[in-house]
């Protein structure tokens, strides 16, 4: 699947509209306000963490963004709001078997996860100079480690949930979720400045 591309104009000094070049949203007329709104809207959810978003308004092919009054201007916002968006437009809908996927063991899992890791998830965080770590597998839970442009990053949050973990999700629908143990405070050259949201 070709992820699609985005057209961004600016409406006006609260909001910006990303007209993608087809029905990429799957919603019609819905506004979110919040992340935790926006569960079953990924890509509403992903740029809703985005520090200085406020609200986001979908149609199949269009997302109108409007940023708090205080926060980031649009030049500071923009690559965050793409970034977010790469994050999970285009990934493809979650397996449609995973209610019949038989449970793995830790073991396997670890092994399909480093593979998922090496073969799809670290050649795109390269991209941004950071790299995820497996350090184990916990009774289901995957358990990384962020370095370079990843630790200390804004957007980890976006990437490890919105990117990693439905990733994961899509091919190993048994897990039981992802665990960061990055102590992002130490990171020395995050790809997006932490703001302390």
């Amino acid at each position: 699947m070709t992820a699609p591309s985005f057209s961004v104009t600016q409406i006006d000094d609260q909001r910006c509209a990303f007209v993608a070049d087809g029905p990429v949203f799957g919603d019609d007329g819905r506004t979110f306000t919040e992340a935790a709104q926006a569960a079953t809207a990924p890509a509403a959810e992903a740029v809703l963490e985005v520090e200085g978003v406020c609200e986001v308004s979908l149609a199949p092919d269009r997302m109108t963004v409007v940023r708090s009054a205080d926060g980031p201007s649009w030049p500071e916002l923009l690559p965050r709001i793409q970034y977010a968006l790469a994050t999970v437009v285009g990934a493809g809908p979650p397996d449609a078997t995973a209610g019949d996927a038989p449970a793995m063991d830790d073991d396997s899992m670890f092994d399909l996860v480093t593979d998922i890791f090496q073969s799809q998830i670290n050649p795109i965080v390269a991209q941004h100079g950071g790299a995820i770590d497996l350090i184990d597998v916990q009774d289901a839970t995957v358990v990384v480690r962020m370095s370079g442009g990843c630790q200390g990053c804004g957007m980890a949050n976006v990437t490890l949930r919105q990117g990693i973990e439905a990733a994961l999700r899509r091919a190993i629908p048994t897990m039981s979720g992802v665990r960061d143990v990055t102590d992002h405070s130490a990171g020395t050259n995050p790809y997006f400045a932490n703001s302390g949201k």
